[in-house]
């Protein structure tokens, strides 16, 4: 049977409407946990942001969950990738002990949860860093933000350091199969925001990336599977472009882009990514690509403004419409009890009408009722 497994977040549209299909059932992660639901190994399961992952623990089988452990958990994730990248540093450690670790010299590092979310925690370091300082600062914005919150979600002491990447960020949806192999549903490029403020602003996708980088990612993620032999997975996994190869960051199970990115290839091309995984049918991106090549199609995050007075203002939804061109889909969002206030689907026709979108400062965007 198929599952999606809805959490807190994001209420995606085009996932909502599974709702109506026979074949897959649509429930809260609430309704889960109340169920007598027990997972077969041959169940597709999907969960559209981390909140409802939690849920799963008791509902599938223990080789499942830990599949699901291991890829979740950088340091445990970078050991599996150790042999792609025999070369690249990195070192688990306890959060209480950071401030006595040696570091090596000349590199800049990042200090991140092996288990994390939306950025708690992550700090950039070098050999200059106040360790101690840092360790306290991570402290508290946990205790501010995440305290509540159990290490199935969140790993409040246990920390991996590695090595600081530089480079453009690529984002990649897929899942792997009944016969283990990666199959594709988007590839984006994550350009940086002018205001930082809105960090994950715009994910695009064109030709150009397909064409530079397809052929590498399905083979990281076919060396990747040859210790787990994975089947039946949605992974969202981020990386840098060095040199023209490709550095993982992070993996992300058992979904693809949150907040609707992994949406957009519906959007887009037509082709419905959901529909992909629990058909396991693989998307024709040569042709995809050869019939769309001098377009660019973009998901961005429409954040509230980093000045707006949500108590005074309202989102000016016509002029974002405007000012962003050939809008595919806009998925007006709940603004007072988000950070976005929409998530747009739109086409380019070129790389610079894309990177215009860079500029946006979403103040411009509420207007005085």
């Amino acid at each position: 049977m198929n599952y999606i497994i809805t959490g807190k977040i994001y209420p995606s549209p085009l996932i909502k409407s599974f709702e109506k299909k026979d074949n897959i059932v649509v429930m809260s992660d609430t309704d889960l946990k109340n169920s007598d639901i027990v997972f077969s190994d041959d169940d597709k399961i999907y969960c559209p942001d981390e909140t409802s992952v939690p849920f799963l623990k008791e509902k599938v089988s223990k080789n499942r969950w830990n599949d699901l452990e291991t890829i979740k958990n950088k340091n445990q994730c970078r050991i599996l990738l150790k042999d792609l990248y025999p070369d690249f540093f990195f070192t688990s450690v306890k959060l209480d002990d950071l401030p006595h670790i040696h570091l090596p010299e000349g590199k800049s590092f990042i200090i991140k949860p092996q288990k994390g979310f939306f950025g708690v925690g992550v700090r950039k370091i070098d050999k200059k860093t106040d360790l101690k300082e840092i360790s306290n600062d991570i402290k508290q914005e946990i205790i501010n933000n995440l305290g509540h919150f159990s290490d199935d979600i969140f790993t409040q002491n246990d920390f991996i350091i590695e090595e600081f990447i530089e480079g453009e960020e690529y984002s990649f949806d897929l899942f792997y199969n009944e016969e283990s192999k990666p199959v594709f549903t988007s590839m984006c490029r994550h350009p940086e925001s002018k205001h930082p403020e809105y960090f994950h602003l715009l994910y695009y996708t064109s030709k150009e990336i397909y064409d530079k980088y397809y052929d590498q990612a399905v083979q990281i993620f076919t060396e990747f599977n040859k210790t787990l032999n994975l089947k039946n997975i949605p992974i969202h996994a981020e990386f840098r472009s060095k040199n023209g190869r490709l550095m993982p960051i992070e993996f992300n199970v058992p979904r693809f882009g949150g907040f609707g990115l992994g949406d957009l290839p519906f959007y887009a091309f037509g082709e419905n990514p959901y529909e992909h995984f629990f058909n396991g049918t693989n998307p024709d991106w040569k042709n995809i690509f050869e019939k769309n090549k001098d377009k660019y199609f973009g998901w961005v995050l429409c954040y509230n403004g980093k000045n707006a007075d949500l108590n005074k203002q309202v989102p000016d939804y016509k002029k974002l419409k405007a000012d962003l061109g050939k809008v595919l889909f806009l998925n007006e969002m709940d603004y007072k009890n988000n950070p976005v206030f929409a998530v747009a689907y739109i086409e380019m026709n070129s790389k610079k009408e894309i990177d215009r979108i860079l500029s946006i400062d979403f103040d411009d965007y509420f207007r005085y009722v």
